[in-house]
């Protein structure tokens, strides 16, 4: 699904045209990737800064580990060890790429919400994902789109 330098994976068009058809029906396509001037990953979308144009431009559409992990060590984002629906799901694969999130979504009833790279929303069992996110999960309660925001233009220096 990554051939061609991943191009089939996050254009819209070609998407749809290639990549579509290949996706497993237990990955349910909830969005085509948006155009690559409103494109995020899914750390933007799961802080529900995927419509704000501002964060958008300022960030290029990423927000990386290195800024969630300062939210977490500052206490601004709480680990929780019994999630609810809404809070976030962390990935990380500690053997392949030790102390980084790998990937993140939304927890959902018994399943996940997140956006895979530059690509589609997705909604997914939990381990079901590129194995490349790794399988070691845990959970952080969420925020809301105000605070987030907030925090983005306040520790947005961490996000490198």
């Amino acid at each position: 699904m990554h051939s061609d330098g991943g191009i089939n994976w996050w254009k819209p068009e070609l998407f749809q045209k290639k990549t579509r058809a290949l996706i497993p029906p237990e990955l349910e396509i909830l969005a085509i990737p948006p155009s690559i001037d409103n494109n995020y990953n899914c750390f933007i979308y799961i802080l529900g800064l995927w419509d704000d144009k501002d964060v958008l431009q300022d960030s290029k559409g990423f927000i990386y580990d290195t800024f969630f992990k300062k939210l977490i060590s500052e206490g601004l984002l709480s680990v929780v060890n019994n999630p609810k629906d809404g809070d976030y799901i962390l990935y990380r694969d500690s053997k392949n790429y030790p102390g980084i999130i790998t990937h993140v979504g939304i927890k959902n009833e018994n399943s996940v919400i997140s956006k895979w790279a530059w690509g589609p929303l997705i909604r997914h069992a939990v381990l079901d994902v590129p194995e490349s996110y790794g399988s070691e999960i845990s959970f952080v309660k969420a925020i809301d789109k105000k605070q987030a925001k907030k925090l983005y233009w306040k520790y947005k220096d961490f996000n490198i």
